[in-house]
């Protein structure tokens, strides 16, 4: 074999060896590198917030409730984070709340305080039990999610497992496989990608009333894959950009904090009144009733810390 023939051959094996390599890494590391897992160490809980935790295989799920001492909780804000967010720095910013308001949000697993392995699944499963204990702890209170970045694919579809007052999306994507494969264009990510988070294909079920919040500026989710989101959406969607903002420093900006809390304010009252212009159904009989552990918390559900 001629030596151009056996150093092209050599050179086409090592690059071939080399993909499959990256290939591999890619796909035994996907979790935590598509939800930037990273774990925190312990800290003591900021004053006002109330832990919660639920079990799941190999540890607990970790989550905290916001509301200011005496309030008469009126509504709810379920906040789902971002890729690889600080939950408890993010509740610094719940100071601008209004009265009546209270504030939820977790750690995905693997992430933060919560154990196990972060995944699409789990994330909207995690979501969904957290927030009917929210509700438990919160009776008659009006419901709000929002969802920030990777958390706008959980937040959709927890709208098909729950029903809830206002949909709010901060900087949301039409599909994170297609937002990642432009990152990414030489990696089979269809065959490799295990978690699609394809917001285009769940929005359709969505009935909420929706708004969508886009910083000015945005190098990681373009504003033509919110677009393309926006143009999917079965019903309207209430739009606001908040300038001079990217990214990451929108949630850090009072001005989107009082965006997220008036839209869910006039909707949420906006039902109240549909609701109550309605003749109340008859109520059920032989409903078991809820065990409660010592903490006043339904169970299975245990408070954390």
């Amino acid at each position: 074999m001629p030596l151009i023939t056996r150093r092209t051959l050599a050179a086409a094996l090592m690059t071939a060896s080399g993909f499959a390599c990256y290939w591999t890494y890619l796909t035994l590391n996907q979790e935590r590198l598509l939800f930037d897992a990273r774990r925190r160490p312990p800290r003591d809980l900021p004053d006002g917030i109330i832990g919660y935790s639920h079990l799941i295989p190999g540890g607990v799920v970790r989550g905290y409730i916001y509301h200011s001492p005496g309030d008469n909780v009126r509504d709810l804000l379920f906040y789902l984070p971002g890729r690889g967010e600080d939950v408890l720095e993010t509740l610094q910013y719940a100071r601008w709340l209004p009265a009546g308001m209270a504030f939820a949000t977790y750690d995905y697993r693997g992430l933060g305080h919560s154990d196990g392995l972060p995944s699409e699944g789990a994330a909207v499963a995690d979501a969904s039990q957290f927030l009917l204990h929210a509700r438990r702890v919160f009776p008659d209170t009006r419901v709000h999610v929002v969802g920030r970045s990777l958390g706008t694919g959980v937040a959709i579809q927890l709208a098909d497992l729950q029903d809830f007052d206002s949909l709010q999306l901060i900087t949301p994507y039409d599909s994170l496989l297609e937002l990642v494969r432009k990152r990414f264009p030489l990696v089979p990510l269809r065959q490799l990608m295990r978690h699609h988070f394809d917001s285009i294909s769940h929005c359709k079920k969505v009935v909420q009333s929706t708004k969508v919040l886009l910083a000015e500026t945005d190098e990681v989710v373009p504003h033509e894959c919110s677009e393309r989101l926006m143009a999917a959406w079965p019903g309207p969607v209430a739009l606001q950009t908040v300038p001079a903002t990217n990214h990451f420093t929108i949630i850090e900006r009072e001005e989107t904090w009082l965006a997220l809390c008036e839209f869910a304010r006039h909707h949420g009252q906006a039902r109240l009144r549909v609701a109550t212009a309605q003749p109340a159904p008859p109520a059920a009989t032989g409903t078991p009733p809820i065990d409660h552990d010592e903490l006043g918390n339904p169970l299975p559900l245990a408070a954390g810390r």
